[in-house]
C-alpha cells in the first residue's frame, strides 16, 4: 500500500504540466489536426452559425431533432446535417509537405553511418529521414518538438558480444515526440535538460479472449533512470503504481528541436484563415444544396385541385406534387408556382470571398516564413520572397543538423558501437516558379550566345525537370549531360556557319 508521501508525489506527477505547455496545448492540438486534416479537424473546428437549426446542423442523428420532433424518414434513412457533409481542403497539409519537400529534396549526407542504422533508426522500423521529416513537420506546425533516445535493457553483469548485439538489434533507438507528448520539463541556465516528463498510452491486447484496454502512463526521465507511473484503469486521473528502470547514461536522453515559447506561432494564423475558409466553404456548399433542393411555393388551392382531380388524399397529393410526375393545376386567380432559393449573385460573391481567403492563406504563409528568419520585410517585398524563404530553409537545415548531431553523440555515449557521423543538410534550395523560369530559359536558348552559356541554360532546364519530380537514373543523367554538351557544340557550329561571310563562288552556288 502506498504511503502518504507517495500519494502526494503521485498526485503531483499525475497533474503537473509546464506553464508554457498549458498555454500552448490547445492551439498546438488544433494546428496538428489542421496539418493532418480529415474528419477530426472538421469536427473540432467547423462553426455552427447563430440561429442554425439542429436538423440543419446535425441531421437526423442530432439528439435535439429527435427529442423535439421524433421524426424519421419513411424509408428509414437518416438526414445528413451540414456538419456531416462539410469537408476540409488540405491547404495546411500542403504547406507542411511543401516545406518538407524543399528541405529534403536533396537528402542529407551522413558519412560514417551504416545503412542498417539509417534505415531502421526507430523501434518501429522508421528510417532516419522519416524521423527527421516528422521533426521538421512539428517545427512548422508547433514551433518545437523532442527527439528521445532509448535502448533495450540488458540485465546487469550480462556479457554480450558485438555480433550478438547486432543480431538482436540491441542498440539505441530514436523517437520523435510530439510537443503534446512531453507535458513538463526542466532546462537549467546552461541549457542542460535536467528532467523530462512524457505522457502516453499502452494498448494492451495480447490475449485474444480478453477485451483490449488502454492504460495511461507518464514517464519521468532523469539522468541514469526512467520511472514509469501507471494510472488506475478505472480512473485515469490518478496514479496507482510505478516502475523504475536504470539507464546506462548519466544524462537525460532527450534533444529539444526548435524553440519553446508561449507566444503565438506563425502557423496559428494560417490555421485561423483555414478555419474561416472551411466555414465559408461549408456555408457555400449548403447554399448550393438549398439551390438544388429549393423550397417549393405553391398556391393554397393546388392541393385541393390535385385531391379533387385525381381523387387522392392530402398525403398522396403532396407526393404527387413533389414528385414532379403530375401536372400542377393552377387557377386563373392563383399565384404562379415557384421556388424560394438564394440569389445567384449572392452565391457568386461567396465564391469570390473564398478565392480571396485562399490567396490570403498562402500570402500569410510567406509572411510567416519571413518572420521566422528574423528579417524585416520591406513594404514592396513579395510575400513569397525568394531570399526570405531560402533563409528560412537554411535556418531549418541548421536546426535539423544540430538536433541530429546531438542524437548521434548521445547514442554513441549510450553505446560505443553506435556509429558516429556528422550530418550535412542541403542548403541550396530551388524555389523558383517552374513555368516562368522554364519559359525564360527556352527564350534564352533561342538567342545567339556563347557555347558555355548555351550549356548552362540546357543544364538548368534539365535541373528544373529533375526538381519537379522526374526520376532519372544515374546512367540516364550521364547520357543527357553528354547530349547537352554535344548539342551546345552543334548549335555553336551552326551559328558560326550562318554568320560566316560567303565567298563569290559560294554565293553563285
Amino acid at each position: 500500500m502506498s504511503t502518504p508521501s507517495q500519494d502526494a508525489s503521485y498526485k503531483v506527477i499525475a497533474e503537473r504540466s509546464n506553464i508554457i505547455y498549458s498555454t500552448r496545448e490547445s492551439q498546438m492540438e488544433i494546428n496538428i489536426l489542421g496539418w493532418h486534416g480529415g474528419r477530426d479537424y472538421v469536427d473540432a473546428r467547423l462553426s455552427r452559425f447563430p440561429g442554425e437549426r439542429e436538423i440543419d446542423w446535425s441531421g437526423s442523428s442530432g439528439s435535439g431533432y429527435r427529442q423535439i420532433t421524433g421524426l424519421t424518414r419513411a424509408d428509414g434513412t437518416k438526414i445528413d446535417g451540414r456538419k456531416q457533409v462539410s469537408h476540409v481542403i488540405p491547404y495546411l497539409g500542403r504547406i507542411v509537405t511543401k516545406i518538407n519537400q524543399h528541405v529534403f529534396g536533396i537528402l542529407p549526407e551522413r558519412k560514417g553511418a551504416t545503412l542498417e542504422v539509417l534505415s531502421d533508426i526507430s523501434s518501429s522500423g522508421d528510417s532516419i529521414n522519416q524521423v527527421m521529416l516528422e521533426v521538421n513537420s512539428y517545427l512548422t506546425t508547433c514551433g518545437w518538438c523532442w527527439v528521445g533516445i532509448d535502448a533495450p535493457s540488458i540485465p546487469i553483469d550480462t556479457q554480450i558480444s558485438r555480433a550478438e548485439k547486432e543480431q538482436l538489434k540491441i542498440r539505441p533507438y530514436w523517437q520523435c515526440y510530439s510537443p503534446l507528448s512531453v507535458v513538463d520539463w526542466y532546462i537549467n541556465d546552461t541549457g542542460i535538460i535536467q528532467w523530462v516528463l512524457t505522457e502516453g498510452y499502452d494498448y494492451i491486447a495480447s490475449d485474444p479472449y480478453t477485451a483490449p484496454a488502454q492504460m495511461k502512463y507518464r514517464k519521468l526521465w532523469e539522468p541514469g533512470k526512467m520511472t514509469k507511473f501507471i494510472y488506475k484503469a478505472d480512473n485515469q486521473d490518478k496514479i496507482e503504481s510505478q516502475e523504475e528502470v536504470m539507464l546506462s547514461v548519466n544524462f537525460v536522453p532527450f534533444v529539444l528541436a526548435g524553440r519553446i515559447s508561449s507566444e503565438a506561432h506563425g502557423f496559428d494564423n494560417l490555421e485561423s484563415i483555414n478555419k474561416t475558409i472551411m466555414d465559408l466553404e461549408s456555408c457555400n456548399r449548403q447554399n448550393f444544396y438549398n439551390s438544388v433542393f429549393p423550397q417549393m411555393k405553391l398556391p393554397a388551392s393546388v392541393l385541393d385541385n390535385v385531391m379533387n382531380k385525381f381523387s387522392v388524399n392530402a398525403e398522396q397529393a403532396v407526393q404527387m406534387v413533389m414528385g414532379y410526375n403530375y401536372p400542377i393545376l393552377v387557377g386563373q386567380d392563383d399565384a404562379d408556382p415557384g421556388f424560394i432559393m438564394p440569389d445567384g449573385t449572392c452565391i457568386g460573391k461567396m465564391r469570390e470571398e473564398l478565392k480571396e481567403l485562399k490567396n490570403e492563406l498562402f500570402e500569410s504563409t510567406g509572411l510567416m516564413l519571413q518572420q521566422e528568419t528574423r528579417q524585416v520585410a520591406s513594404a514592396e517585398s513579395k510575400a513569397w520572397d525568394y531570399l526570405d524563404i531560402r533563409n528560412l530553409l537554411k535556418e531549418r537545415a541548421t536546426i535539423l543538423e544540430e538536433v541530429e548531431l546531438k542524437c548521434v553523440e548521445m547514442s554513441h555515449a549510450w553505446d560505443s558501437d553506435f556509429p558516429l557521423w556528422e550530418p550535412k543538410y542541403n542548403r541550396s534550395f530551388d524555389i523558383s516558379n517552374f513555368k516562368e523560369e522554364m519559359e525564360a530559359l527556352i527564350m534564352a536558348s533561342n538567342v545567339s550566345m556563347p557555347q558555355e552559356f548555351t550549356q548552362f541554360v540546357l543544364r538548368r532546364i534539365f535541373e528544373l525537370i529533375k526538381i519537379n519530380g522526374k526520376q532519372i537514373t544515374e546512367e540516364e543523367e550521364k547520357a543527357i549531360v553528354k547530349a547537352i554538351e554535344g548539342l551546345a557544340v552543334e548549335k555553336e557550329n551552326n551559328r558560326s556557319a550562318s554568320e560566316r561571310v560567303l565567298t563569290p563562288s559560294e554565293e553563285e552556288e
